[in-house]
C-alpha cells in the first residue's frame, strides 16, 4: 500500500475519533435521556460541541478534495516523492488543524489549514499534469 492510501486511511481514521468525540460530548452536555432520544426539543450546543462540529466540516471539505486524488494516482501509478511530500503536508496539516481547533488556538489552526491546503496543492501537481 502506497504511503498516499496511507494518508487517506489515517484522515478517514481522524474523521472517526472526531465524529465519536462529538457523540460523546451529547451526553456530557444534555444528558443521556436526551441523547438517546428522538433530539425534538432543539438544546444550544456547548463552544466544544459547535468548534468539533466545525472541525469535522472542514475535515470533510479537504477530505474531498485530497481523497479522489489520491484515488487517481493511486490508479495512474504516480507515487513520486512530490505526491508523499503533498500527502505528508497535507496529513500532518490536518492533525494540527484537528487540535488546534479544538483546542482553541486560533492562529495555529490557520497556519496548520495552510499547510494542509498546501500539501493538496503539492499533491495535485503531478496528478493534474499526468491527465492532461
Amino acid at each position: 500500500m502506497t504511503f498516499e492510501l496511507q494518508v487517506v486511511i489515517a484522515t478517514t481514521l481522524i474523521l472517526f475519533v472526531l465524529l465519536m468525540f462529538q457523540g460523546g460530548l451529547v451526553p456530557i452536555n444534555h444528558g443521556l435521556k436526551w441523547g438517546l432520544g428522538s433530539r425534538d426539543e432543539a438544546r444550544k450546543p456547548s463552544a466544544l460541541q459547535s468548534r468539533t462540529g466545525r472541525t469535522i466540516a472542514n475535515h470533510v471539505e479537504g477530505m474531498l478534495l485530497f481523497v479522489p486524488l489520491a484515488l487517481v494516482a493511486e490508479q495512474m501509478q504516480l507515487a513520486t516523492a512530490l505526491t508523499a511530500i503533498g500527502a505528508g503536508l497535507y496529513l500532518g496539516g490536518r492533525i494540527g488543524f484537528t487540535a488546534f481547533y479544538l483546542i482553541g488556538v486560533p492562529y495555529m489552526r490557520s497556519a496548520a489549514w495552510a499547510v494542509s491546503l498546501l500539501g493538496i496543492l503539492i499533491f495535485a501537481i503531478p496528478v493534474i499534469g499526468a491527465a492532461i
